[in-house]
């Protein structure tokens, strides 16, 4: 399983947060989060924060919001194009429609990224978005819910509020059922607000 980790807190707020995720190399793809995307101009703590991540080998995507089909589409396009300012290797698209109706929309979006194109229905959508992207998250949600079955390996589950005793079981049912995963105890409304505990504590004793 490939780690997909959404990176949601500002890099001068966790400092601490990005030097691990600089750790991982090419283990983990980080998801960079501005402000509900890139924001307006750029940020120079994210620029140094991405820079020091480029430079490590960690691939990285700009989140991008689709409001599920209801944001417009110059927006979505001005917001892709204005990761171009950071390090990143393509978009997390979030909030992604599910229904064969917004198949079209959303296919012409993902075309005009230049590389990767991650999208996050957060549950099962119908099945031509698997063809559009990368990754598609087809899970995410809190540890309790977590049912999903076995999936194409470029499905995606983000699965939070994972209990410490249950960290290495949950794991291992992610990695089984998905090609891409990430897994923390932190809960909502913020889940990503941060990396997990276990992660932090490994990478530092190490």
């Amino acid at each position: 399983m490939k780690t997909l980790v959404p990176l949601y807190v500002h890099p001068v707020a966790d400092p601490l947060a990005w030097t691990v995720a600089a750790r991982l190399g090419t283990m983990a793809t980080v998801v960079v989060n501005v402000h509900n995307g890139p924001g307006d101009g750029t940020d120079r703590s994210y620029l140094d924060a991405t820079a020091r991540l480029a430079a490590a080998g960690v691939p990285m995507l700009g989140y991008v919001d689709l409001d599920y089909g209801t944001r417009p589409e110059a927006l979505v396009r001005k917001d892709i194009d204005a990761w171009s300012g950071y390090p990143v290797g393509g978009v997390f698209l979030d909030r992604v429609p599910t229904g064969r109706a917004a198949l079209g929309p959303v296919a012409r979006v993902c075309a005009t990224v230049a590389g990767t194109v991650a999208l996050n229905p957060g549950t099962r959508p119908d099945p031509g978005y698997l063809d559009l992207a990368d990754i598609v998250c087809t899970y995410e949600g809190p540890w309790s819910s977590y049912d999903a079955g076995p999936g194409a390996p470029n499905e995606a589950h983000l699965v939070y509020g994972v209990p410490c005793e249950r960290w290495d079981e949950t794991v291992a049912r992610v990695a089984a059922r998905a090609g891409y995963g990430y897994v923390t105890e932190r809960d909502a409304p913020l889940p990503y607000l941060g990396l997990p505990a276990r992660l932090v504590t490994e990478e530092v004793v190490e």
